[in-house]
């Protein structure tokens, strides 16, 4: 075995460590602060499982040069940035991926274009799927896709994700993977404000598959395969992020529908809601390439305070029939 950083201590990147807590010999869990490492507990506080006596809360960066590979948990926003922190004590040896989901608004850009910016061509990896951080600490079974267009890495992590209750699927459509990581957050949104209206689960059904069909739109544009939206990183992240409250941008759409602001839910939910985050840019892309995406439209038009989560509804209700 060997040794593993995981840059962010948040709720994903903690869950990870206990997950993964078998499959390395010590797992350096990198704090954003100083404070955050001083402040060292038993767990974190969204989780219900302790942290394993092998991992280590870290600030110091140069644990990562003791590594075999590194893992990055950081939200969308932080991700650039935090490439460039760590990239002085990287070595072309490490097998590098990352778990966060959405888009680099920063840049504009995916995620694997802004790694590519900024580390070359070290080969990259993204991991994603259905899987909320609280069941992956507490050792629920759960499926995941590994993408890359290097096989070695992806095998690598594949086999690095593998426990007694993690399954990981490869995948070579780092795009398709990551747009669906991306867009399901903002369908969730929209579902989450369907239920806080109090419409029941015919409504949820539609707003899955027609947002299925969003996301499908949006992917095959930018050169996804549409298959991988029907695997775990799409259909299977979709479902699951629209149909559970552990679900931050279910909650968000849920708080929107109370007729709360979006600066207001977003604190009431008290934690990064990623849909929220590349809505606009989402958009902006599909308006440059012509692709309908009416759903993830509404929402932006709710968060905006443009009209009500009731009147949303209501325009997707009278839009035009079309055959399926």
């Amino acid at each position: 075995m060997a040794n593993l950083s995981i840059i962010g201590s948040g709720a994903w990147g903690s869950a990870l460590s206990i997950a993964l807590a078998d499959n390395f010999d010590t797992l350096y869990l990198h704090t954003h602060t100083q404070e955050e490492a001083d402040s060292l507990k038993p767990k974190h506080s969204a989780l219900s499982v302790d942290y394993t006596s092998n991992t280590q809360l870290t600030f110091d960066l140069s644990k990562i040069k003791q590594s075999e590979s590194i893992l990055i948990a950081v939200p969308s926003y932080g991700f650039a940035n935090t490439l460039e922190t760590i990239k002085p004590f990287l070595n072309s040896e490490q097998s590098i991926a990352w778990v966060t989901k959405g888009f680099d608004t920063n840049q504009q850009s995916f995620l694997h274009e802004s790694f590519e910016k900024i580390l070359g061509d070290h080969p990259s990896c993204v991991i994603s799927g259905p899987s909320f951080a609280f069941e992956v600490a507490a050792h629920k079974p759960t499926a995941l896709t590994v993408a890359s267009t290097d096989k070695s890495t992806r095998d690598y992590w594949a086999k690095a994700l593998h426990t007694k209750t993690l399954r990981a699927y490869t995948n070579e459509d780092v795009i398709g993977v990551e747009v669906g990581g991306s867009v399901k957050n903002i369908l969730a949104i929209a579902a989450g404000i369907a239920s806080g209206l109090g419409y029941g689960a015919n409504t949820q059904a539609a707003l899955i598959t027609r947002g299925l069909a969003e996301m499908i739109r949006f992917g095959k544009a930018l050169g996804a395969q549409e298959s991988t939206f029907n695997g775990l990183s799409g259909l299977g992240d979709l479902v699951l992020t629209c149909s559970d409250d552990l679900s931050r941008n279910r909650r968000f759409g849920k708080e929107l529908a109370n007729n709360q602001s979006a600066k207001q839910a977003l604190e009431n939910v008290g934690a990064t809601v990623e849909g929220l985050n590349t809505l606009e840019l989402v958009l902006s892309i599909a308006k440059k390439n012509k692709i309908e995406m009416p759903i993830c439209e509404q929402v932006y038009q709710v968060t905006q305070g443009l009209i009500t989560p009731t009147e949303a509804v209501n325009h997707l209700m009278s839009r035009e029939q079309i055959n399926e």
